[in-house]
């Protein structure tokens, strides 16, 4: 009886941190390399983004998420690049992962400004459990009171279609495809559930000389087990500053602000945004915690890459 009562404890312990294995980000529409690799280049500009998110503030072992993102075109003809790394806390887990993503960009159009992008990014997880912070209510149990940490590394490997346009987005992605199973050196087992996502989004002008450009998108995840739904609504004011609210199904209201200290009119750009999520599962209750809510950061830098001026050769035996 002991022995079950320590597998139920220990499972009530651990498979939390397994649950949530699909990061959260609220500023995903800054971020749509991390769901999916399509999106690798399609901006036309060098960036780089960091996300740094502390998630229901309040209740034991919450969530913390550190990501970083890199993405850049290559020449004409040859798609975009990028970089995805990002570290996550959640209870007694501790996971890392890092991914390289290339995309093969098919341009369209009379300006050639739509982008139909395929994407791949193959990477590592390391998923770890840090032993030493439970508290077992149990004592003498050598499992339950070990003060080590393991962890284990599997690969990962995704898929992306992304559309884009100078007013409109489209992906449709998916992540952990090789779904491996995590075999610990203790006995303790888990396996990496595969996540599928839909995203899009449209800016919209009034008018081409209107100070207002509104911005609404949608991120659909799901692991074919449970599904959740972002819908926000950004308004951006001259290019200087914005503001927007989000709606998460069944876990979250948001309230986000945002400003570029520098000007979008030269050849670099730095925006600046933060997040807060109120709860309103039932995490929010006092009864399961209280959380008091999540807060995001998001810093994201971008610049134009360098033109190579065009030269021409003259064959002086045809002048």
């Amino acid at each position: 009886m002991k022995k079950i009562f320590t597998i139920i404890a220990l499972s009530a312990l651990i498979m939390p941190a397994f649950a949530q294995q699909d990061k959260q980000l609220t500023h995903y529409f800054f971020n749509n390399i991390t769901t999916n690799p399509g999106a690798a280049g399609t901006n036309e500009n060098i960036c780089v983004g960091l996300t740094l998110r502390e998630q229901w503030v309040g209740f034991p072992g919450n969530p913390r998420t550190g990501a970083f993102t890199f993405s850049m075109p290559l020449r004409p003809g040859l798609g975009g690049v990028g970089v995805v790394v990002i570290a996550d806390q959640l209870g007694a887990s501790r996971d890392f992962t890092a991914k390289a993503s290339y995309a093969y960009h098919a341009r369209f159009g009379e300006a050639k400004n739509r982008i139909l992008s395929f994407g791949l990014n193959l990477g590592i997880l390391n998923k770890g459990i840090d032993f030493s912070i439970l508290n077992p209510t149990q004592l003498g149990d050598a499992y339950l009171s070990a003060t080590n940490s393991e962890s284990v590394m599997a690969p990962d490997l995704g898929f992306g279609v992304f559309y884009k346009s100078p007013t409109l987005y489209f992906g449709l992605s998916g992540q952990e495809l090789l779904a491996n199973p995590l075999n610990y050196a203790s006995g303790a087992k888990s396996h990496i559930d595969r996540h599928y996502y839909l995203t899009g989004g449209y800016n919209y002008k009034s008018s081409p000389t209107s100070d207002w450009e509104f911005k609404p998108s949608f991120l659909v995840k799901t692991d074919a087990v449970a599904t959740q739904f972002d819908f926000n609504v950004l308004a951006e004011w001259r290019e200087l500053i914005w503001g927007g609210l989000t709606y998460r199904y069944q876990d979250a209201a948001t309230a986000m602000v945002g400003f570029y200290p520098l000007s979008k009119g030269g050849n670099s750009t730095l925006k600046i945004g933060y997040a807060y999520d109120y709860t309103t599962s039932g995490l929010g209750e006092p009864s399961q915690g209280a959380s008091s809510g999540s807060h995001e950061i998001y810093v994201g830098y971008c610049i134009k890459p360098p033109v190579k001026p065009r030269v021409t050769y003259y064959d002086p035996t045809w002048l």
